[in-house]
């Protein structure tokens, strides 16, 4: 994948975003509900993932990323 992210819909370069977190830490943070499941299934438990936000500054489309 390129560094630079555009927007599938537009083709404008998204703009990287902050999430504000809702857990008592105030983080967010993506983990596989089962070893068995979907893309997140090599990932080990010790092994959590950031959501990081890209907006599109046109259309507003927001992608997240699961970034480490």
């Amino acid at each position: 994948m390129s560094s630079e992210r555009v927007c599938p819909d537009c083709e404008e370069p998204l703009e990287q975003m902050e999430l504000h977190g809702t857990n008592a830490l105030g983080e967010l943070s993506i983990v596989s509900q089962s070893p068995e499941d979907g893309f997140l299934s090599s990932i080990r438990a010790d092994e959590i993932l950031t959501p990081v936000p890209y907006v599109c500054p046109e259309c507003r489309r927001t992608l997240l990323s699961a970034e480490e």
